[in-house]
């Protein structure tokens, strides 16, 4: 992801902690309402909108990339499973005034369409994630609570790396406890899932799934990756490379997406 940082800013002041707080926590009211205002809905399908999760996901700090602050937030289908990750943050243009960007990864199976404050900023074509079957998995639990057990076992054998724009690459880290998890109870194609972040420090910079998806009529775990950075990224798993990105595979149309929405200053009431 763009750089994002939460970490203490000091004021001249005589409690500089409680200003950081209290700057931290107007700007992320700015990114929670810029989350709020999008509509997105499969193309074609309005009425079918996906609804955004009321709580921030994942917050995160960025310590070697810029002095961010906002927030990962998550859309779900009316089955609770994810379809669009998304953040919206705030960096310093000058002075008290910031940029507000967003950043977004389609996790649908299909074309979807975004509106934002009367515009149609993000319209990715494809499916968002590709699965593939995990190798050498164990066989889908019949119980709930132990699939979920086996998803975060499967997501602990993955491990992944960004190169940045000057080749150095930067390993990651699993966060294993995931933003998200849906078990169905009346399964089709898919019968359960997990949502992971891979981060640099706690910055997300690549999304894992793991899901329970139907293969040859039985029900086999599957892996499928997203970058959610503007650096290239690898993903491994048992230490062999199984996905990668290039840098700046993002794009309007394509399943990652990263623009500057606005510039602003927060009310002097805050």
């Amino acid at each position: 992801m763009h750089a994002l940082l939460l970490t203490i800013l000091l004021l001249p002041t005589a409690d500089p902690v409680s200003e950081e707080t209290a700057l931290v926590k107007a700007w992320l009211k700015v990114s929670q309402k810029h989350a709020e205002d999008y509509v997105i809905h499969p193309t074609g399908d309005a009425k079918a909108a996906f609804t955004m999760l009321p709580q921030a996901v994942f917050r995160h700090s960025q310590p070697v990339r810029g002095d961010d602050i906002g927030a990962v937030y998550l859309w779900v289908d009316a089955d609770k499973r994810p379809a669009v990750i998304g953040t919206t943050f705030a960096y310093t243009l000058q002075g008290d005034t910031r940029v507000v960007a967003h950043e977004f990864h389609s996790l649908a199976d299909r074309p979807l369409t975004a509106n934002w404050r009367g515009q149609q900023p993000w319209t990715p074509q494809k499916a968002g994630l590709q699965f593939r079957p995990v190798p050498m998995a164990p066989a889908v639990a019949k119980d709930p609570k132990v699939r979920q057990r086996q998803a975060r076992e499967v997501a602990r054998r993955f491990t992944a790396n960004t190169i940045d724009h000057n080749d150095r690459p930067w390993a990651l880290r699993l966060v294993t406890k995931p933003i998200h998890e849906f078990d169905l109870q009346r399964p089709g194609q898919v019968q359960c899932g997990v949502l992971f972040v891979l981060c640099q420090g706690t910055d997300p910079e690549l999304i894992l799934s793991v899901e329970s998806r139907k293969h040859e009529g039985e029900f086999q775990w599957h892996y499928a990756a997203g970058s959610f950075t503007d650096y290239a990224v690898k993903l491994r798993l048992d230490d062999q490379e199984v996905w990668s990105a290039e840098r700046q595979s993002i794009g309007p149309i394509l399943s990652h997406w990263i623009d500057r929405a606005s510039q602003e200053r927060l009310p002097k009431n805050d």
